[in-house]
Parts: structure tokens; C-alpha cells; sequence
């Protein structure tokens, strides 16, 4: 059985645009049955790096598990509104998210390798980002340059400098703020949620993304 075959075979369709695939090897050639794809979960798979950007109606994007160091195969996706990485082993370099110009929300979570995160600053229309147990992290900063950015949710710990919380409170489009501090003593996250003073922002499914906002 090819490798094409198997991929094909463990995929699940949810919809005629929306699907899952799960502990599998995709090849060149997948790429032609994925054309219609609109939402793709990808669970420990492994692929050409040049598949993805193939994809032309791509909108949203979940990488979990697997030992990939970079997200570079996302960079030239053409139409990305949603991007999730979650617990993916090894994962260091996120820079790739920084091409993501049609960006609307980045969810992030369990990358504990990552010590930088990537400029939005080019990201006029990213919107929301949830981070969440992130301890490399030193500042979050990058995430802050984000230039109409209305939601950023926290989860777990992710370290925040002094200027991080007075560039949050500041944010010029920035309306709210949260942070499910469940295994973060309360005299970490308390203060900052007192300093920003801003309401936490709805609880949601990063994959009702686009049922919410449609173009």
C-alpha cells in the first residue's frame, strides 16, 4: 500500500471542505485530492515542505503533535485566516508566521522550545491570539506589534515582562484581555490582570473561527 493511499485512507472528511488527518505520511501527489480543502487538522504528519502552500483555499490550519523544529511550510500559504500549533515536540521557529498576511487568529499552545516569538507587525488583520503554556518564552512582545489586534488570550504560564503589561493595557486596538492561570501562582497572574484592567475575551473554539467571521 503506498504512502499516498494510506494518507487518503486514514483521513477523515467532516465536511466536503474540512478534514482530518491522523498519524500519516502525505506525499507530492496528495496534494491533488487536498486541493478543495478548506480547514485542515493535521496530527503527527509528516510532508513535503512545498504541500501546504499548493493548497490554494487553505483557511485554517491545526499542526499537533509530531518533532517538527519549524513552521516554515506555512509561509506562503496564500489565503491562511487560522493557524494552531499546539504540542508540537521540538517546535523552535516560528518566524514563518510572520508572512502570514491574511492572518486572523494564531493559537499557540505547548511549545515549550519556542525563546522568540515572530513579528506581526505585517499582519494587519490578525485579530485574536491565544498563547498558552509557553515557558521559553521571555517576553511576548512580538505579538504586541500586532497593529489591530482585539483579543489576546493567555493560558497556563507564559512570562510577561513589566513592558509587556504596559504594552497591553496600552494597546491602541486591544480590547480585551484574559489568562486561565491555572498552574500560575496567583502572584504572577493577579497583579497583571489588575494592571491591564480589560475584560477577558469570550471563550471559543479556534475552528468556529470562520463559522463566526465569514469574509
Amino acid at each position: 500500500m503506498s504512502q499516498s493511499r494510506v494518507a487518503a485512507e486514514v483521513a477523515r472528511w467532516r465536511s466536503d471542505d474540512d478534514i482530518s488527518i491522523d498519524h500519516a505520511t502525505l506525499i507530492e501527489s496528495d496534494a491533488d485530492w487536498l486541493m478543495p480543502v478548506k480547514r485542515l487538522t493535521l496530527w503527527s504528519v509528516k510532508h513535503p515542505t512545498d504541500l501546504l502552500w499548493r493548497l490554494p483555499c487553505l483557511e485554517f490550519l491545526d499542526i499537533r503533535g509530531g518533532s517538527g523544529t519549524s513552521i516554515s511550510q506555512v509561509a506562503r500559504c496564500p489565503a491562511l485566516r487560522v493557524l494552531v500549533v499546539n504540542q508540537v515536540r521540538g517546535m523552535s521557529d516560528l518566524g514563518a508566521v510572520a508572512q502570514l498576511s491574511t492572518l486572523e487568529l494564531l493559537s499557540l499552545y505547548g511549545l515549550p522550545r519556542v525563546q522568540n516569538l515572530p513579528s506581526t507587525a505585517g499582519l494587519p488583520f490578525l485579530h485574536r491570539v491565544e498563547l498558552g503554556s509557553m515557558k521559553g518564552l521571555a517576553s511576548i512582545a512580538p505579538i504586541l506589534e500586532a497593529p489591530d489586534l482585539h483579543e489576546l488570550q493567555l493560558s497556563r504560564m507564559v512570562n510577561l515582562t513589566s513592558d509587556d503589561v504596559t504594552a497591553i493595557r496600552e494597546h491602541a486596538s486591544l480590547l480585551r484581555f484574559g489568562w486561565y492561570a491555572e498552574d500560575v501562582p496567583d502572584k504572577v497572574w493577579k497583579p497583571v490582570i489588575e494592571a491591564v484592567s480589560k475584560p477577558a475575551p469570550v471563550a471559543l473554539r479556534p475552528e468556529t473561527w470562520l463559522d463566526q467571521h465569514p469574509h
